[in-house]
């Protein structure tokens, strides 16, 4: 997966910046440089999917900020695209007092509820968070289109159909679609109540019809697992307990060579605890040893595993030289294969064997837990999506 800038402001630049490193301090350890693999099955089976997003509503509170601010502009309420993002940032903040003000104590997943609760603005915008997925899901319809990009257009748009009437009684006009760019940059979803006021953080039936539609007949979602999940109204307890057995032929070989993955990569990080701890802790050693057991009892290919995405030749020899060691258990060569992989990855920053500037804690090891591609997230969403279309049709 590669990340990138397209046509984003300096202040935009910065927003994702700080998403990107807050992702890095809570998920995205990756000391042995599997993160192109994971992430690659990740948007396999939960496309538009990221860690970061707390819950479904804001697939359909960002359209609705948009919409509301294109009619701001059309109005001339809103003269530059700068003015129309500060107006969406803006609203975000009234978002999360509203969420916060009429969702129950404790509820889980409002984006700047603590920042509103402390009297000041949350820095990473839910539009900035969501933004990619509503892109992925077909809500959001440019191609590659930035945040600011999308407000200068929109209020282009605004400008051009201001200024120019269409007419209906046969006199020509030039492109009568050019009045209407912009507006259809959001698939038409409508409130039907004050969503700057009245929010909740549940979807309404509406709401999560409107998304469930999204997912399942969107070209980036469709025959996902999570368009299946969706489609069938289903939730699993955890990664492991997805039924395979009545997933379509392509999903299920998917999600086995993903499942299969995750059983293999977790004995890597096991063994880099055991390395990182100067195998002083016995509970990470007999961890791996017992996880070398389980997976020898298992057959195991790689090469299907990695010729399923686009794995680079580092990547790709580590893990086949990984799979060797554990084989024969040869764990000199192992440990020295994990060694030198972290450096190859992190550099300067590795930190095996630099006791003197790295402390192992045996409370907090290192990335000592087994992939699940995002399906903690999607997981919420989908629960989201469901409950909502149980919802009371006039709710």
């Amino acid at each position: 997966m590669q990340i990138g800038f397209i046509d984003y402001s300096h202040d935009e630049r910065n927003k994702i910046l700080s998403t990107l490193k807050l992702l890095g301090d809570q998920t995205a350890l990756d000391e042995l440089g599997i993160g192109v693999v994971r992430d690659a099955y990740a948007d396999l089976l939960f496309p538009g999917i990221s860690t970061l997003q707390t819950r479904a509503k804001y697939f359909v509170l960002i359209p609705y900020l948009f919409q509301s601010a294109k009619e701001l502009a059309e109005k001339g309420k809103i003269q530059s695209g700068q003015e129309m993002l500060k107006w969406i940032n803006e609203g975000e903040d009234r978002l999360a007092a509203a969420l916060t003000n009429n969702c129950p104590a404790g509820e889980v997943g409002i984006i700047g509820s603590n920042a509103y609760r402390n009297k000041r603005s949350v820095k990473v915008k839910p539009s900035t968070i969501y933004w990619s997925g509503l892109r992925t899901f077909g809500i959001l319809r440019g191609d590659g289109l930035s945040i600011s990009a999308a407000c200068k257009l929109s209020v282009s748009a605004a400008k051009w159909k201001a200024a120019v009437e269409i007419k209906s009684d046969g006199e020509s006009f030039d492109d009568p679609t050019a009045a209407n760019m912009g507006s259809t940059l959001f698939l038409p979803i409508h409130p039907d109540y004050d969503y700057l006021k009245d929010s909740f953080i549940d979807l309404t039936r509406k709401e999560a019809l409107f998304l469930s539609e999204c997912i399942q007949h969107s070209p980036f979602t469709a025959g996902s697992l999570l368009a299946f999940f969706v489609q069938n109204k289903m939730v699993c307890e955890d990664f492991l307990s997805v039924p395979e057995e009545i997933l379509p032929a392509n999903l299920r070989q998917d999600y086995r060579l993903a499942r299969d993955f995750s059983r293999f990569i977790y004995g890597a990080h096991v063994r880099y605890n055991v390395i990182y701890s100067d195998y002083t802790d016995a509970a990470v050693i007999e961890e791996f040893n017992s996880w070398r057991e389980a997976f020898l009892s298992e057959s195991f290919d790689i090469d299907p595993v990695l010729d399923r995405v686009t794995c680079g030749p580092a990547l790709a020899d580590f893990c086949r030289a990984f799979l060797d060691t554990v084989i024969w258990n040869d764990v000199d060569a192992m440990d020295d294969l994990i060694v030198r992989r972290e450096i190859q990855v992190k550099g300067a920053r590795a930190k095996l064997r630099k006791p003197e500037e790295y402390r192992y804690d045996p409370n907090h090891p290192v990335h000592l837990y087994r992939l699940d591609f995002r399906f903690d997230r999607a997981s919420v969403i989908i629960r989201d999506i469901l409950k909502g279309l149980e919802a009371a049709e006039n709710v």
